[in-house]
């Protein structure tokens, strides 16, 4: 059985690690679609309270007053309810100022106790003359109602209770057809004022949500959605600011306007208001303001002049604490019922509310996939920071685009919900990425470690052959440690670990001394395989043959006979008498030596018999040229690395090697040497040595030396 964590990587790797994303992507946009079955309804809602705290709905205008049943009313005119004739009297001062509408948030569902039936039946002892002359306060109230654009308001029921009743009041126009009454609110019955009353009223309005949607109009108390027309026994009533602004207009026909999904908005004469398919509005709220809240003892005492009502809906409702019922909206305020009726009217006037019609759904759930493919098309080849960095900048349009839908038409998109769900396929593709990276890295420094193991191995066979190389040069010091007759230094420095220079120095016979020194074309390997080939055959061939012409010449041969590379060798090889001084020299293609008398610096004169590199041309006839030494003469033999060894910007050359010469004319042969040596290395000046640099110095005492 496979261990748990390997199922997980098989699982976040299946598909090229688009397989789980793609799922996930799927069961994404299911959920988003039925969004108002998760926690994630939670969240929309809260985005959507945050766009109206950010953006609250200007309240220029003030075209609603409240007449507010207020605590300073109770403690004036006594405790509620109150005698409907001083509720008349109220009616009464605000008919005085001609308001457009006036609507009364509450409902008069049961007698006055002030009227004479009720007086009758409580205190038997009253005369019937005397209860004759008493008022009757449901007329009072009806007859300031009388003749007026006056609503009142129902409450609707989803079941009919005892004591519910048949408004007398639905509109009188209105045709919503069979495909649009379905979707609309259906009460079973409804808590109405009595007959007297509402008939004496131009109109009534629904005050309650739709039935049974508390909280599906709101959540955690916060009221969001109000309904603006429903149905009581298959008759329809608006609700009750609308009904006002209907009243206002002249009692007119409501027009629905209406989709394949059900309602688009509700239209009142000239005005028109965006709606939910189910005939609710999404109310963009304003900031709460007292400027349109007067007391309704203020009222009933005159305080307010009538023209303050003039031209103005005026709505009469509590303002008590313990009788109103207090509403929280998306801005985080608690409202009296009464200010909703206000919003909403001030909504229909200028046209504003807040719109999500059915197809934001599906533009929602298509950018959440375009968004989802997207990622899983891009994340899997992108850097992990890159990948950070895109799906951040995904996140951030799909938020910024729910404000600026907002902003711009009142459009509620839902962008964090997206973001929310595009974000565990967005760790699983992250992470498919990063498990990728680390097995990558984990190659890498395999590859690495094999690497260095590879580099280990051959830097130690490089430098097995560097010592091989190295020991295959004589020491001049260890060699001719008792010779008085001469002296030779030498000095060879490879510029990688082997090198394609190469010295000798042997004795041919008792009297004869044979100096070689050769540069290999090329470097590395190969060029030290071709040294060692020549120094040995250069050996072996002048102790056979007693012509260094013919030698050189059998040389070249051998070395031409396998040379499949095609590497061909610079050399200078003398043959030095040590009785007479006569040397006997052979130059292919190699620097001339330079010749150190008696202070005097020269070349020595290779221009008759100078050939071409061995193995260069082939069948060279190489000719052997002499020169007679005098005792004390130098001659230092050298290599092409010293003369052109680089700063960056010039080369040692042949100029600066004389001067250095000269100045250890009087030094031994060895301290020469390395004194010439770090001439070069200073001038290069950090620079890496372009070639091999290689040195033989040879001093001849003369004869006699070896007497002495």
């Amino acid at each position: 059985m496979r261990h748990p964590a390997g199922l997980l990587l098989a699982a976040i790797q299946a598909g090229r690690g688009r397989a789980l994303p793609l799922l996930l992507l799927t069961v994404g946009a299911l959920v988003l679609n039925g969004i108002d079955r998760t926690p994630l309804l939670n969240v929309r809602e809260a985005l959507f309270d945050q766009y109206q705290r950010q953006m609250p709905r200007a309240r220029v205008n003030e075209p609603v007053i409240v007449v507010g049943i207020d605590s300073q009313s109770l403690v004036k005119h006594g405790q509620w309810p109150w005698s409907r004739d001083l509720v008349a009297q109220l009616v009464r001062k605000v008919h005085a100022g001609k308001p457009l509408a006036l609507g009364i948030d509450i409902v008069f569902a049961e007698r006055d106790r002030y009227s004479p039936e009720i007086l009758s039946a409580r205190f038997p002892d009253l005369s019937p003359d005397a209860l004759a002359a008493l008022p009757d306060p449901d007329r009072e109230l009806a007859s300031a109602l009388s003749g007026h654009p006056t609503a009142l308001a129902v409450v609707g029921l989803s079941k009919a209770l005892p004591g519910s009743t048949q408004p007398a009041r639905p509109l009188p126009e209105f045709n919503p057809g069979a495909g649009l009454e379905q979707h609309l609110p259906q009460y079973a019955g409804a808590l109405a004022s009595r007959p007297l009353i509402e008939k004496s009223a131009a109109g009534e309005g629904l005050i309650n949500a739709s039935p049974g949607l508390l909280q599906a109009n709101s959540e955690r108390g916060v009221l969001r959605q109000v309904p603006t027309v429903g149905s009581i026994n298959q008759l329809p009533f608006l609700s009750l600011p609308l009904e006002m602004v209907r009243l206002a207009l002249g009692g007119g026909a409501v027009v629905p306007e209406s989709g394949p999904q059900g309602m688009t908005a509700i239209r009142i004469g000239d005005y028109r208001l965006p709606t939910q398919a189910n005939g609710e509005v999404l109310l963009h709220f304003g900031r709460a303001s007292s400027n349109y809240y007067l007391s309704a003892a203020d009222v009933l005492a005159g305080v307010h002049p009538p023209h303050i009502f003039d031209d103005r809906f005026v709505i009469i409702g509590f303002n008590s604490t313990g009788l109103q019922d207090r509403i929280i909206t998306p801005l985080g305020e608690s409202l009296p019922g009464i200010d909703i009726h206000a919003q909403v009217i001030e909504s229909l006037l200028s046209g504003q509310a807040l719109q999500r019609p059915v197809w934001m759904s599906h533009l929602e759930t298509a950018t959440l996939l375009l968004g989802g493919l997207l990622l899983i098309a891009t994340i899997p080849v992108l850097r992990p920071r890159y990948a950070v960095t895109s799906f951040t900048a995904l996140g951030l349009l799909l938020i910024a685009s729910g404000y600026l839908a907002f902003f711009g038409g009142r459009w509620l998109f839902d962008g964090v919900s997206q973001v929310l769900l595009l974000a565990p396929v967005f760790i699983l593709l992250l992470g498919n990425t990063l498990v990728v990276a680390d097995g990558r890295r984990r190659d890498a420094e395999l590859q690495l470690q094999r690497s260095r193991e590879e580099s280990a191995r051959v830097a130690g066979e490089l430098d097995a052959a560097r010592r091989i190389q190295m020991g295959l040069l004589p020491d001049p010091a260890t060699v001719f440690a008792a010779e008085r007759r001469f002296s030779i230094a030498a000095l060879l420095e490879p510029a990688a670990a082997v090198g394609g220079d190469y010295y000798d120095c042997f004795m041919l016979d008792d009297q004869r001394l044979c100096v070689a020194i050769g540069d290999v074309s090329g470097k590395g390997v190969p060029a030290s395989l071709f040294m060692a080939i020549s120094k040995t055959l250069t050996g072996v061939l002048t102790r056979r043959q007693a012509d260094l012409g013919l030698a050189v010449r059998e040389l070249e041969c051998e070395l031409n006979r396998e040379n499949a590379e095609y590497l061909f060798v610079t050399a200078f090889i003398a043959v030095l008498d040590l009785a007479s001084g006569d040397m006997e020299y052979v130059c292919a293609g190699h620097d001339a030596p330079i010749l150190q008398r008696a202070g005097q610096l020269s070349r020595v004169d290779t221009s008759v018999i100078a050939g071409p590199p061995l193995c260069a041309a082939g069948d060279f006839p190489y000719l052997a040229g002499r020169m007679q030494l005098l005792p004390g003469d130098r001659i230092c033999l050298f290599t092409d690395g010293v003369t052109e060894a680089s700063n960056g910007l010039e080369m040692f050359g042949l100029g600066r090697l004389l001067s250095a010469i000269e100045d250890c004319a009087e030094a031994e042969l060895g301290i020469t040497a390395t004194t010439l040596r770090d001439a070069v290395r200073r001038f290069e000046a950090g620079q890496p040595p372009a070639d091999d640099l290689t040195l033989l110095l040879m001093q001849w005492h003369g004869p006699a030396a070896s007497e002495r």
